[in-house]
C-alpha cells in the first residue's frame, strides 16, 4: 500500500510540474531572429499591437524559454524568423514543441517569418501562422491581434 501512494503523489507531482509549464502570459512576446535588425523590426511591430516584446537571438532563447517554463512566466506568443542565418532552430523548435504540447490550450503561440521558398519545407512545428517577407505592420500586426484575441477567449 505505500508503493500506490508513494505513486500517487509522483503523479501528483508530475501533474502540478505540467501545469507551471502551461501557463503563459498572452501580454508578452518572445522575437527570435538571428538578425538583430529583424529582431527590432519584428520586436516593434509586436509593440504597436500592445505586447511587452523581448527579442533574442536563437540560442539566447532557447535557455531563456526553457527558464521562464520553470519559473512560470512563459510568454504567451514566439515570433520566429526562418531566414538562412537561423541555421538548424531544431532544439528551439523542439523546445517549442514540448510547451505547446504541454500546454491545454497550445501556448506559446508561434508565428513564423518565412520568404516564399521557405514555405513548403517548414518544420514539423506546427506555426499557428506564418508571415512571408517582406514584414510590414500592415502584414504582421493584424496576424499578432487576431492570434491573441482568438487565444483570449
Amino acid at each position: 500500500m505505500t508503493n500506490i501512494s508513494s505513486s500517487s503523489e509522483t503523479m501528483v507531482s508530475d501533474h502540478s510540474a505540467q501545469q507551471a509549464a502551461c501557463t503563459a502570459d498572452l501580454g508578452q512576446v518572445l522575437v527570435v531572429a538571428a538578425s538583430p535588425i529583424n529582431r527590432i523590426v519584428l520586436s516593434r511591430i509586436a509593440e504597436r499591437a500592445y505586447l511587452k516584446a523581448s527579442a533574442m537571438e536563437p540560442g539566447e532563447a532557447g535557455r531563456t524559454l526553457a527558464a521562464a517554463a520553470a519559473r512560470d512566466r512563459s510568454p504567451g506568443l514566439v515570433i520566429v524568423d526562418m531566414d538562412a542565418a537561423l541555421g538548424n532552430a531544431g532544439s528551439l523548435i523542439d523546445l517549442l514543441s514540448a510547451l505547446r504540447s504541454a500546454s491545454p490550450r497550445r501556448l506559446p503561440l508561434v508565428i513564423g517569418v518565412v520568404s516564399s521558398c521557405e514555405t513548403a519545407t517548414l518544420p514539423a512545428l506546427q506555426f499557428d501562422a506564418t508571415v512571408v517577407r517582406p514584414v510590414t505592420p500592415e502584414t504582421l500586426q493584424p496576424v499578432i491581434e487576431r492570434l491573441i484575441a482568438g487565444a483570449r477567449g
